[in-house]
Formats: C-alpha cells, sequence, structure tokens
C-alpha cells in the first residue's frame, strides 16, 4: 500500500511542478505580448496567440488532474465510480487494517468521508 502512496503523490507532484511551468510560460508569453504589442511580426504574434490558447487549455486540464476531476464522465458514471471506490476501500480496509499503519489509516478514512460527502453531492444534483 505505501508504494501506491509514494506513485500516487509522485504522480501529483510532477502534476503540480508541470501546472507551475506552463502558467509561468503563459505569464512570461502574456507579458511579452503586453510589453512589445507595437512591434514584432504580425503572424509571431497570432502564434504566440494560439500557443496561449492551448497553454491554458492545459492550465485547465492539469488542474481536474491534480483536483481527480474526469470532465468527460457524466455525473452518473462519477456516481457509481465513487461509489465502487467507497465500497472497494471499505473492504480493503476492513481486511487489511491491521497492516496499515496509524496515517494511512487515517488517510483512507478521511478519503472514505470526502466520497461519501461527493457521493451525497452527486446525488442530489
Amino acid at each position: 500500500m505505501e508504494s501506491f502512496n509514494n506513485d500516487n503523490l509522485e504522480k501529483k507532484e510532477k502534476q503540480i511542478e508541470n501546472l507551475i511551468n506552463v502558467v509561468e510560460n503563459h505569464t512570461r508569453t502574456k507579458r511579452h505580448l503586453e510589453q512589445y504589442s507595437n512591434i514584432g511580426n504580425i503572424d509571431n504574434k497570432e502564434n504566440a496567440k494560439k500557443i496561449q490558447e492551448v497553454r491554458e487549455q492545459q492550465i485547465h486540464d492539469l488542474k481536474n488532474q491534480i483536483k481527480g476531476i474526469n470532465e468527460n464522465q457524466s455525473k452518473d458514471d462519477q456516481l457509481e465510480n465513487t461509489i465502487e471506490k467507497y465500497i472497494n476501500t471499505s473492504g480493503y480496509i476492513t481486511k487489511n487494517a491491521q497492516e496499515l499503519s496509524d496515517e494511512q489509516l487515517r488517510n483512507m478514512q478521511r478519503k472514505q468521508e470526502n466520497r461519501k460527502v461527493q457521493i451525497k453531492n452527486l446525488e442530489e444534483e
């Protein structure tokens, strides 16, 4: 279980690093476009604007990945998947509680509480 948490943590850290890099590039390019709008090649400016649009989409996608949101999933699919994760994790906790560290157990229980709230919110929508 610990390697899963470490892998997940490393994945989240890489996603956050990617988000920071994209936001920095976006901000730098935006500032350059504003400062030098009166000079330069029009084609280069259009290309920069297209790149900015791609970066904005990347920022949006990375934020959702970090939050664990899949926008392509319907509410019913999200609800079904969340319930399935809740049930599977409950079974895992029941069977393996003795082998988990206190921190791992607390983290899993906290995630379960978050899933309960998410299930309730999805059912109310």
